[in-house]
């Protein structure tokens, strides 16, 4: 745990202030640049600080810095902001390293309104074999609770950068990783 303390100094106790109802800090980040197999690589995590650094300095007005610097280097705001680049950089390397998945991603999606979470494999024409593949690779994860066909979710570092959009208004990151890798990992 002493890590977790010398990281709250990076990037605050909370994604808020620290006595409000917003997710720690740790935890979230955690969440948001692992795949559903619970990986999480290096150079994620190097270029998420490098993005949320960057919005710090570039933006510092606009993300209040100044209300936040007595208790972290990196407000919530340039955090939250800094997945997104960081998810185009996975989506593109993953592209790359994966054809099934550059396949999947630039012939078989629609365009970016139709993108939506939760999904159906129909929605975006799946077969076995792509199924197979993004579940190993940590891209997709069926909700087997759920009833209806449309239960297929997508972890933050693909979701963002792949530009679907969620069906509620603030994604739960956390709630979704914790019903996929466990509570013990939160």
């Amino acid at each position: 745990m002493k890590i977790e303390k010398k990281l709250e100094l990076l990037w605050g106790k909370k994604l808020g202030a620290d006595n409000s109802k917003e997710a720690k800090s740790v935890n979230w980040i955690f969440a948001a640049l692992t795949d559903f197999n619970g990986r999480l690589q290096a150079r994620n995590i190097v270029r998420f600080l490098y993005y949320a650094a960057n919005i710090t300095v570039e933006k510092k007005e606009e993300i209040q810095f100044s209300k936040w610097s007595n208790t972290r280097l990196l407000p919530p705001q340039a955090i939250r902001r800094a997945l997104e680049p960081c998810s185009r950089e996975k989506v593109r390397e993953s592209k790359e390293e994966y054809p099934i998945f550059k396949s999947w991603v630039e012939e078989s999606l629609p365009k970016y309104s139709d993108r939506k979470i939760p999904f159906s494999l129909e929605q975006f024409n799946l077969n076995g074999t792509q199924v197979n593949i993004l579940e190993q690779m940590g891209v997709i994860y069926e909700d087997k609770d759920k009833e209806d066909a449309v239960r297929y979710y997508m972890p933050e570092i693909f979701r963002e950068g792949l530009g679907f959009s969620s069906q509620v208004p603030r994604p739960r990151v956390l709630v979704l990783k914790r019903k996929v890798l466990g509570k013990s990992n939160f």
